[in-house]
């Protein structure tokens, strides 16, 4: 019998930048290829159209990974984590004991009564291959709840930091790897995330697994 391994750190998920990101791409028309007038007229009303663009860059890699909320939600993660190992390693030792427990020599014949003992002994192995599957997914699930608030305001601190400096096209910093530092706005962001939401309570997973047993 073999039995699943413990709870293993999962690797770090980086989130989807919540800022939502707009790309204009304007062509340039080809000389002569239309004539002379018509070249001006399409300018024009790309002109009318189209607002400059006042780019702005946001390193959302350093947010996460420096914001004082989202190192607190990956602590408290951590700190569920090495829990359920330990839970998971006690009750894998139990089996494990169990096991030999019912295991027969090579010339010993099985009674009704071991059949049903090893009957028994498989139904509590799957409850427990159960719970470390459910620890596991509401982990993840409390996971993903703390880090959606830590996304939903860097949504409107980035809005914010991009409206006061006039900025309409904001792009991720792996995305543009040359760029005018004048355009770097994740200083500002990050330092207005760490004093808007210093911290993020992180969800107990058992509770959400008592609620959705409820629902």
């Amino acid at each position: 019998m073999v039995f699943p391994m413990r709870l293993s750190r999962p690797a770090r998920a980086v989130p989807a930048m919540a800022v939502t990101l707009l790309l204009v791409l304007a062509a340039s028309p080809l000389p002569g290829s239309w004539g002379g007038s018509l070249g001006v007229i399409g300018s024009a009303q790309a002109q009318d159209s189209f607002p400059n663009s006042a780019i702005g860059i946001i390193d959302m890699q350093r947010i996460l990974r420096e914001s004082s909320a989202a190192r607190g939600v990956d602590q408290d993660r951590q700190s569920y984590l090495e829990s359920y190992n330990k839970e998971t390693a006690a009750e894998e030792q139990a089996l494990r004991d169990k096991q030999r427990e019912l295991t027969l020599g090579p010339n010993q014949q099985p009674t009704p009564e071991d059949e049903q003992r090893a009957r028994d002994f498989r139904r509590e192995v799957t409850a427990f291959e159960r719970r470390v599957a459910e620890r596991r997914r509401n982990l993840e699930r409390a996971l993903s709840q703390a880090l959606a608030q830590v996304q939903q305001t860097i949504t409107v601190v980035a809005d914010e930091v991009a409206a006061e400096r006039g900025i309409n096209l904001v792009l991720y910093r792996s995305q543009v790897p040359l760029f005018d530092p004048r355009m770097e706005m994740t200083e500002d962001v990050l330092a207005r995330l760490n004093e808007r939401l210093p911290s993020v309570t992180f969800p107990d997973p058992a509770t959400l697994s008592q609620a959705e047993s409820g629902q």
